[in-house]
């Protein structure tokens, strides 16, 4: 499964099975911990009266939004900075930063959302989630090599989300969204086999064996986008019930 490699240039790379395997085991570790940190924060929003969960939310849902601006910001710092990623204690600080901006972005979704609810979505977002990390490990495929692929896939699925925006806000359907929630699931899930095959060094681009943070988030990223498509219909049926 892991390969070892011998790049001889541009710079000379010599990695081994070993190495590799060490690797991934510690991005798994990393997305572990950030995963534990995430529900240590959201579980016990669903034990408070709801009424004042959603006040407190509404009262300060421009902080949530500024949160998540903030994490992206920073992720893309992180993502394009080798030096920032490489930098031993500071990397884990910038890891965190965006790990609880995310958080902190995704708990306006949760305010209004049962433990039930909350419960079930996780599972969902999870089972996806570890279909699209097992589909990255039995591919023979390697997508790595197809970033125009890539690129019209986004862009595409861009331009629909452009179209349904209009179309809810004209027309005042709901069902669209749940179209476009699959199609939007469908690219994270590209993404995510993509990002599998980045770290488990199966294609022919894969991650440095310094980047565990950033293979960590890549993938906690990938698992908060699949979580997010379930919060349109969760406190709206809750409602109902």
């Amino acid at each position: 499964m892991f390969k070892s490699l011998i790049r001889l240039w541009p710079p000379i790379i010599v990695e081994t099975a070993e190495q590799r395997r060490s690797f991934v085991y510690q991005t798994f570790i990393n997305l572990a911990c950030f995963s534990i940190l995430a529900l240590a924060q959201w579980i016990p929003l669903m034990f408070f009266p709801r009424s004042s969960i959603l006040d407190l939310a509404k009262d300060h849902e421009s902080t949530f939004v500024l949160a998540l601006f903030v994490g992206m910001l920073f992720f893309l710092v992180f993502l394009l900075s080798d030096q920032l990623r490489h930098m031993d204690c500071m990397n884990w600080i910038i890891a965190l930063v965006i790990v609880e901006c995310e958080i902190v972005a995704i708990t306006l979704l949760a305010a209004g959302t049962s433990f039930v609810y909350m419960v079930i979505s996780l599972i969902v977002a999870l089972i996806i989630m570890v279909f699209g990390m097992l589909l990255g490990f039995l591919m023979t495929y390697d997508l790595t090599m197809n970033i125009r692929f890539m690129f019209t896939v986004i862009f595409c699925t861009f331009l629909l989300s452009i179209y349904i925006a209009v179309f809810l806000a004209i027309l005042k359907l709901t069902w669209p969204f749940f179209v476009y929630s699959a199609v939007i699931a469908l690219m994270v899930l590209l993404v995510l086999v993509y990002h599998m095959q980045y770290i488990l060094g199966s294609g022919a681009v894969r991650a440095s064996l310094k980047d565990d943070k950033l293979a960590a988030l890549l993938l906690f990223t990938d698992f908060l986008a699949l979580f997010m498509l379930t919060f349109y219909w969760r406190p709206t049926r809750g409602d109902k019930q």
